[in-house]
């Protein structure tokens, strides 16, 4: 069973773990069958740590998990929409926004695969760790699809191991972007930005 099925069977196993995040500490409640249970994921930290928002940003957390990356942003943007096919994952993100008493920040937490229930609107932002053991087809598709989501002006972050394609897929990027910036290396990890011009 993968973190990215929609319905992971694996016991549940309720951990709290605390981490400070852009100068933030954070509590996140996590839960087998979801991504880097126990612990914030180096990539997603690497991620949340680098990437550059603005006071009215409309961001989208793809592939969110239990929350990290939307969660650590909110107070800093305009509104965040926080989507994952994994039903676990949405539970665990929905209390964590309760948990970090952030109800009163423009928070939506969707079910959803990939792109498919967050049309609705366009983001400034797509900001994602993406699951690379579900296939180059999926990573590729977030780039593509998310490229019709953004605003003019609008960026795609994206966090990778160095090790497993990084380089291929900053190409991708650049083919269907015409631009690739590779905004910081970092303990075997590499964050890349698109922007839609």
């Amino acid at each position: 069973m993968h973190y990215f099925s929609e319905k992971p069977t694996t016991k549940s196993d309720i951990k709290i773990v605390e981490d400070i995040l852009r100068g933030k500490k954070l509590k996140f409640k996590t839960d087998s069958g979801v991504f880097s249970y126990g612990k914030v994921d180096k990539g997603t930290k690497i991620l949340v740590e680098n990437v550059v928002v603005n006071k009215d940003d409309d961001i989208l957390d793809l592939g969110c998990g239990y929350g990290v990356i939307g969660i650590t942003l909110a107070d800093e943007v305009k509104s965040v929409t926080m989507a994952d096919i994994n039903r676990r994952a949405i539970k665990l993100a929905k209390e964590n926004v309760k948990l970090n008493n952030l109800e009163s920040y423009d928070i939506r937490v969707v079910h959803s695969d990939l792109y498919e229930n967050v049309k609705d609107r366009k983001y400034d932002k797509i900001i994602t760790n993406p699951p690379i053991r579900a296939g180059k087809e999926v990573l590729h598709r977030i780039i593509e699809e998310g490229k019709e989501l953004l605003k003019d002006g609008g960026e795609i972050w994206v966090v990778i191991q160095t090790k497993q394609g990084a380089k291929s897929l900053a190409k991708f990027m650049e083919d269907v972007f015409g631009n690739v910036e590779t905004v910081t290396i970092k303990g075997g990890y590499r964050v890349l930005k698109s922007k839609k011009l």
